[in-house]
């Protein structure tokens, strides 16, 4: 697949389910457990004053946690549809509307950036990654949140994209955390990797997927929340969903490094 054509079919894809994927997405739910998350995993819970930009933004939800910490924010993507919905979230925030491979932002500009969304830009994932590592100040910090690839579970995500083409489409391929830190290695430092996801990211974060309605996730999430972190403990790589990676750019030589 041309990178011209994936392109489109990302955008054609999002601006056609963006008011469904808003609905399951940016529920309270789905927001807390991002919330959740991303309290259990990084390092530090204050971003006052950090640069973050928000990569293939959607509607925001990712934003919606470092902006309450005080970060300013800057989103992009593909889609108009979900860029609209970021702007209504957040009305006095940079969204640039284009590809993530062609976005025209500044180089060297975030002191953070977040995704979600690399597993959409199959066969495209290494020229995305450098672009985003591009758009790091030096020592800035890439938050990966991404399926996890080789897990039992993505197996059977594999087997779900064949049946459900409204939600998957194929240039969709899950993330090898090993491989992304092995090609990155002479720019990016490994801060730290988390695999996780089960009953919660299934059933609360994924609602769209298995058609729950958002009314109905409301029902049981609190529990499913409070047994995620638990089952977690003892999951390991292949029992998970995604993998979390935190990387850090490093400096050019002669520049602290």
């Amino acid at each position: 697949m041309s990178l011209s054509e994936s392109e489109r079919e990302q955008r054609d894809y999002y601006n056609r389910i963006a008011d469904v994927y808003e609905s399951h997405y940016s529920n309270p739910d789905a927001l807390r457990y991002r919330k959740e998350v991303f309290d259990r995993f990084l390092p530090e819970q204050s971003f006052s004053g950090v640069q973050v930009l928000d990569a293939m933004c959607g509607g925001g939800e990712n934003s919606v946690y470092f902006s309450a910490r005080g970060a300013t924010i800057t989103g992009v993507d593909i889609s108009q549809a979900q860029c609209d919905f970021f702007q209504q979230r957040f009305p006095d925030a940079t969204i640039v509307c284009a590809s993530i491979l062609d976005s025209g932002l500044a180089a060297e500009s975030f002191d953070l950036i977040v995704t979600e969304s690399l597993h959409h830009l199959h066969p495209h994932v290494e020229a995305a990654t450098q672009a985003l590592i591009g758009l790091l100040k030096p020592g800035g910090r890439l938050l990966v949140w991404e399926p996890n690839s080789g897990s039992v579970l993505d197996s059977l995500r594999k087997i779900w994209y064949r049946l459900d083409s409204d939600f998957f489409e194929d240039n969709e391929a899950s993330i090898d955390f090993r491989r992304l830190a092995l090609n990155t290695r002479s720019q990016l430092l490994q801060e730290r990797l988390q695999y996780g996801g089960n009953f919660a990211h299934l059933f609360v974060m994924s609602s769209m997927q298995f058609r729950i309605p958002p009314t109905a996730v409301s029902w049981y999430a609190p529990f499913l929340l409070w047994l995620e972190p638990l089952v977690e403990k003892i999951q390991g790589r292949f029992f998970s969903c995604w993998g979390l990676g935190l990387y850090q750019k490093r400096s050019p030589p002669g520049l602290g490094e």
